[in-house]
């Protein structure tokens, strides 16, 4: 039995073709001045995202849409004007990719929660026969509760891998060897790590930010996506440039967005 802890791992983010962008801005007959920002921007979803709101209003440069006659200037200022307003739909286009690793099964229950605008991959226990029980305990445990659960969560383990060295795996093909896994991890605990890959687009990630660091969610998921906001705070700093961290009394912080938008 080994005791861990919740790691958060950026595995990949939606990125634009600089030639894509480049034909584009052309079709759309943007003169070569106005292109040049748009051009020159970073290849991620904040430029992706504002190329997708700008298009539905041709709003590129002055003088491509005869009824725009005021353009901002900057990604950020672009961006925030689209959080204000609660244009959430175009934040869809950018989508993360996260790796979370020796998450409890506890935390996974709560994260297929949300469903709309994310993809899962998690560890099969149908398929993967562990060698040992990993598990990560609250800081707000006791000295003696903490004891008292790894003591139970031993016998588990002790009692799942005694059950495994009754089965002749060796004999066995790989759907035998799944069916038989599938039966043992029946008596494995809830709090078991696991690792699991999460995607989800940028509006969908900032509301589960907002939602799994509330004071009021469960502790684990809580320390995981507060990690979540942090790395995205600084890796999208436009997008993100509302979100405010609140420090929490157990370490961990609450993240709140200060422009009060619908997305």
């Amino acid at each position: 039995m080994k005791l861990t802890r919740p790691v958060v791992i950026l595995l990949a983010e939606t990125q634009v073709d600089p030639n894509g962008v480049r034909q584009l801005l052309q079709e759309l007959e943007v003169s070569e001045e106005g292109a040049k920002r748009f051009l020159d921007a970073p290849p991620n979803a904040e430029s992706l995202i504002e190329l997708a709101g700008r298009l539905c209003y041709e709003s590129f440069e002055i003088g491509l849409n005869p009824n725009v006659s005021k353009i901002r200037g900057t990604n950020r200022e672009y961006l925030e004007n689209i959080l204000l307003k609660g244009d959430g739909s175009i934040l869809e286009h950018g989508v993360t990719n996260w790796a979370f690793l020796n998450v409890s099964r506890v935390l996974t229950h709560e994260l297929v929660r949300h469903r709309v605008g994310v993809a899962i991959s998690q560890e099969s226990l149908r398929y993967v026969r562990l060698k040992e029980i990993k598990m990560w305990l609250p800081d707000e445990l006791s000295e003696e509760q903490k004891e008292a659960m790894i003591h139970a969560a031993r016998r588990s383990e002790e009692a799942y891998l005694r059950l495994a060295e009754t089965i002749p795996w060796a004999k066995m093909n790989m759907d035998a060897k799944k069916r038989m896994t599938s039966a043992l991890r029946r008596i494995l605990p809830d709090g078991l790590a696991t690792n699991i890959i999460w995607s989800a687009n940028h509006r969908t990630l900032r509301w589960v930010i907002e939602m799994r660091t509330d004071p009021s969610a469960e502790v684990e998921i809580r320390l995981l996506f507060d990690q979540v906001g942090q790395v995205c705070k600084r890796t999208w700093p436009n997008l993100y440039q509302d979100f405010e961290r609140t420090p929490l009394p157990d370490g961990t912080g609450s993240w709140k967005a200060t422009l009060r938008s619908k997305v």
